[in-house]
């Protein structure tokens, strides 16, 4: 593709088109010197996910809008980032307790220590170089080393764009918070008012809610769906493991599941690893009760949208997307840290439960189903902490800021 001079990016016509290969063209996506930076990372999907959503509505809002999203990790030396990323997903897979240890002893660090400005630096030098000559006018962060440095730029004098910053989980860590922040986006009331209390002003936080795919805005036509997936009208358990989910845990929730004796219908979504959907597709063939495996899937809108309820870990981004489909949740083994304020979040505010060990799921489930008037008030609860129109509001403030010229704090 060649690049646009009239509007400064490449010339798709269909903006989500447009999303998508920008965040896969790191370089290209960076030639465009975008008025607009949304800076994610690849830990999880979640955070790039929140980008996505965030970058569609800016161009559904203003068509000519030079908007890139980037992967801030591309800016830092790929030994750095391939010794971080093993260190995380090998420590959240294998050794959680560890992981729960660094994020507790890391979560109201100082904000000056030599530990939190070394993370404030991470890859600074590469992407202040690549722009430099053309700043953006706003940076929007969804992870925080990225909120981080372009705090510490702006404190530097290097860097005058307005520096946004959007949590995508339900807790407050202080890795998020620094002092050049112009603008949080948060999840919820509760996490506005752990930020006051840690200092942060009340004008620059905003509770929009965390960014999911405007598709979970839209009705689900149920009948279509279900006939799609060869299912009747009996309730739908979507069970989504996640990449994080060892085989092993897997394997134990899917029969943890059957042995639920209230007429049901599983839907397991395996994600992209072959091995979890052989598992899955194994088990299948001795289920007692129907069972319908996926693999990787875009239309997570649909099938929250005829689910009963969600059995899952606690991650940002799916935590949200039930929320906004008005999903209850019954949540297993949260990665320690982030996942477990994210599940204590939904079960403080009635929206699901929290499943403490292995024979919780099944006992769980079926006191659920057996009771559906308590499913429909968590149901309700769900709803009303569910912002399905949070990219919106984001997007909203971003272009209200470019309109009027509005300068760094």
């Amino acid at each position: 593709m060649a690049k646009s001079t009239a509007v400064g990016r490449m010339p798709v016509s269909d903006p989500a088109e447009w999303i998508e290969w920008a965040a896969q063209h790191h370089a290209e996506t960076l030639a465009t010197r975008p008025e607009v930076m949304i800076l994610a990372a690849r830990y999880g999907d979640g955070h790039l996910r929140a980008a996505k959503a965030i970058g569609l509505k800016l161009l559904l809002l203003q068509p000519t809008l030079n908007v890139g999203i980037l992967d801030y990790y591309q800016f830092v030396n790929p030994v750095l980032d391939s010794a971080i990323r093993w260190a995380y997903l090998s420590s959240v897979r294998f050794a959680p307790s560890a992981w729960k240890r660094f994020y507790t002893a890391t979560q109201r660090i100082d904000p000056e220590s030599p530990t939190q400005q070394f993370l404030n630096r991470i890859g600074i030098e590469s992407f202040y170089e690549a722009i430099r000559d053309e700043p953006p006018k706003v940076i929007v962060s969804t992870y925080p080393t990225a909120a981080g440095v372009v705090s510490t730029l702006k404190r530097q004098g290097r860097l005058e764009a307005l520096n946004y910053v959007v949590m995508t989980d339900y807790s407050i860590h202080s890795q998020w918070i620094h002092k050049y922040v112009d603008l949080y986006f948060v999840g919820g009331e509760d996490m506005k008012v752990a930020l006051v209390e840690r200092g942060v002003p009340s004008e620059r936080i905003l509770v929009s809610g965390i960014p999911v795919d405007s598709r979970f805005e839209q009705p689900v036509n149920e009948e279509a769906v279900r006939k799609s997936l060869g299912i009747g009208q009996e309730p739908v358990l979507l069970f989504m493991g996640g990449s994080y989910m060892p085989i092993n845990e897997f394997s134990y929730v899917l029969s943890q599941i059957d042995k639920v004796t209230v007429p049901h219908v599983t839907v397991v979504v395996a994600g992209r690893e072959e091995n979890r959907r052989q598992v899955a597709m194994a088990y299948q063939k001795r289920a007692t009760h129907p069972m319908v495996v996926l693999g990787y899937v875009n239309n997570v809108h649909e099938l929250m949208g005829i689910s009963a309820l969600l059995i899952s870990k606690a991650g940002g981004l799916t935590t949200t997307e039930a929320l906004c489909r008005g999903v209850p949740m019954l949540i297993y083994r949260p990665i320690p840290g982030q996942e477990d304020a994210n599940a204590m979040y939904v079960v403080r505010h009635g929206a699901g439960l929290l499943a403490k060990d292995h024979d919780d799921v099944s006992e769980m489930i079926t006191h659920l189903l057996s009771h559906p008037w308590e499913l429909k008030a968590m149901a309700r609860q769900a709803r009303e902490l569910g912002h399905p129109r949070a990219a919106q509001v984001i997007a909203g403030k971003i272009q209200d800021a470019l309109a009027s010229g509005a300068h760094a704090h």
